[in-house]
């Protein structure tokens, strides 16, 4: 194992602690932020030291297995959407930036850190690039946590980056492309970070316009008009019918109560009463 200096580290605050173990932001003596995990779990020292990468500083302390890892600058997603207003082009972009950091640390860190840090929180975005930081809530770290688990993990992060509000609305409809990468992140249907990329930059640089909206709403409405329009006639028939018999029985009826009126349904015009004897007697 390499060592570091650990003990020059200052312990700037506590992100996240568990029996499993605990992440720390820490500031080294020049000013650099680091994280450092504090790993407990004999298991999962285990899982760690096999796959991690020999450049990453380790040491074992008191039992405990700890390590530290790169802090990244930037702000948060929600400040960034706020300031930047962002087009569905420049989401994609960042988080094409987001797989590329997935793709050169899965070389370095196992695939269960990355599977338990993948939140919208634990992303920093500086200009165009995004990158996770690595504090893993290891309160849900299971054995075997794999690349799919860790893929399906950042993919359900980056379908919360590339659905802007206005998308859930009848009239910003959300294109083909993201509904594909959201409906396959739902069914965990990705197991490799070169699938997930090719559907993320296959994202348009835009929402579909208002007018291609409405006019795929009316293609989806006759093609389900198509398909059980002869159903519908029928019940439109039958309801129909069942107005029409209502009618006549109220009609019936009217008819059988009024016998003694000479004109029904026109008891009286102006001042004389038709239900009086003819002639007005």
């Amino acid at each position: 194992m390499r060592m570091a200096p650990f003990d020059r580290l200052q312990t700037i605050r506590l992100a996240r602690e568990s029996q499993t173990g605990r992440g720390e932001l820490c500031r080294e003596p020049d000013g650099t932020y680091r994280v450092k995990l504090c790993i407990k779990s004999e298991t999962c020292q285990r899982e760690i030291l096999d796959a991690l990468d020999q450049c990453i500083p380790v040491r074992l302390e008191n039992g405990a297995l700890e390590l530290l890892l790169p802090w990244y600058e930037g702000i948060s997603l929600r400040q960034w959407l706020y300031e930047r207003a962002p087009s569905l082009g420049q989401r994609r972009d960042v988080c094409l930036s987001l797989l590329e950091q997935q793709v050169e640390m899965k070389r370095k860190l196992p695939p269960c850190f990355t599977a338990l840090s993948a939140n919208t929180e634990n992303l920093a975005i500086d200009g165009t690039s995004a990158h996770l930081q690595y504090l893993p809530d290891l309160r849900d770290w299971e054995p075997g946590i794999g690349e799919r688990e860790a893929v399906c993990a950042v993919a359900a992060v980056i379908c919360e980056v590339l659905t802007p509000q206005s998308g859930k609305g009848l009239f910003r409809q959300l294109p083909e492309e993201l509904r594909l990468l959201r409906r396959r992140q739902k069914e965990r249907d990705y197991a490799s970070w070169g699938q997930l990329q090719r559907d993320v930059a296959a994202i348009p640089d835009d929402l579909p316009r208002i007018r291609s909206v409405l006019r795929s709403c009316l293609l989806r409405v006759h093609r389900r008009l198509s398909r059980y329009g002869s159903h519908i006639l029928r019940i439109l028939a039958a309801v129909l019918l069942i107005a029409a018999l209502l009618s006549l029985v109220s009609a019936y009826r009217q008819r059988n109560g009024g016998k003694d009126a000479i004109w029904p349904g026109m008891p009286q015009v102006g001042d004389q009463d038709l239900r009086s004897k003819e002639g007005g007697e």
